[in-house]
């Protein structure tokens, strides 16, 4: 039965439009991935990043610059930099270690996976950006801290990374993992910096401060299954245990910290209170702490502060807990 020519232009003019709605759909939407090896292509493909997008860096390249991480990613459609190799890893140099930041990270969802972040004031700076993953990342060669969560940074994960050799210029701020701002700081800052994961990471040695700082005005950052080698802490601005704890709810477990003979480590973990209602019901459990004395102490909560802990272990026996900690065993 033939057609007639009604039915057969109704037809075209159908594919025609559905071709144009496929044309029309914007190139954002769409997924890409890029392989670079110079420092033009990263950084071309940073600016024009989309929901879904894979950067790889070649491996064991090394890209000068300070990077910027500024798109949003969404809870399906991740942002991931990544190098090609994880056991020659593409290597980002910020160009050196008396100013600037490494990779800056301002979008939500990322992943920046098996990267060396190195030389620059500060390695990985995260600003109101949340959700992203680093896994497998080498920090290292940083004039002050090594990875900051800052200005509201929430719900972010770090794991299975190396930082050393952090605070080579400022030893005062040489954090390895800083979470959150002082409160000197809350007028510029979002205090805000909220259930944060600082997970089976290796840190030290040559961290010049605390190898994990978590301050006031942050909840609910979960410290677990890291090991903190203390060799080369300085003890400076008061860096003297491995955690200082400042925020409100936050769950210290599994850790091992070795003090390695460092006489600038008075105890394993501590908790202050710098701002009121602040170091409150922090958890510590089934950490191990190799301490070389019997007077340090596992967990030191200062004056205005509550904890729990159970399960830890110290090497060798000797003191456990002092002030407002429940439960110490």
């Amino acid at each position: 039965m033939k057609k007639s020519w009604r039915f057969r232009l109704s037809f075209l003019s159908s594919v025609i439009l559905l071709g144009s709605a496929f044309l029309s759909v914007p190139a954002s939407s769409k997924a890409a991935s890029v392989t670079c090896s110079t420092v033009s292509c990263l950084t071309n493909a940073l600016a024009q990043a989309a929901p879904g997008d894979v950067i790889t860096l070649a491996a064991g390249v090394t890209f000068n610059g300070n990077f910027v991480a500024a798109a949003n990613g969404t809870l399906t459609g991740k942002i991931t930099l990544q190098s090609a190799s994880s056991s020659n890893k593409a290597e980002l140099n910020g160009g050196g270690t008396g100013s600037g930041y490494t990779l800056h990270v301002t979008g939500d969802h990322w992943v920046i996976k098996d990267l060396k972040i190195t030389n620059a004031k500060k390695g990985i700076m995260l600003d109101h950006a949340n959700y992203t993953l680093i896994d497998g990342a080498e920090v290292y060669q940083i004039g002050e801290e090594g990875v900051h969560y800052r200005d509201g940074s929430s719900y972010n994960t770090i794991r299975n990374s190396y930082l050393h050799d952090i605070g080579t210029v400022n030893p005062s701020f040489g954090e390895a993992i800083y979470v959150g701002s002082d409160k000197g700081k809350w007028g510029t800052f979002n205090a805000a910096t909220n259930h944060n994961t600082i997970a089976n990471n290796t840190i030290g040695p040559n961290v010049a401060a605390e190898h994990i700082d978590i301050k006031e005005g942050s909840t609910g950052t979960l410290v677990e299954n890291n090991t903190f080698n203390g060799t080369g802490m300085s003890g400076a601005n008061a860096a003297d245990s491995f955690i200082d704890v400042k925020g409100n709810n936050d769950v210290i477990r599994g850790n091992i910290g070795y003090r390695n003979g460092n006489s600038n480590i008075k105890d394993g973990f501590q908790i202050h209170q710098r701002a009121a209602g602040w170091g409150q019901n922090a958890s510590f459990t089934n950490n191990t702490v190799y301490l070389d004395n019997t007077t340090a102490y596992i967990v030191n909560a200062a004056s205005g502060t509550t904890a729990s802990a159970s399960g830890n272990t110290r090497y060798p026996a000797g003191n456990m807990y002092t002030g407002s900690v429940t439960g110490g065993k």
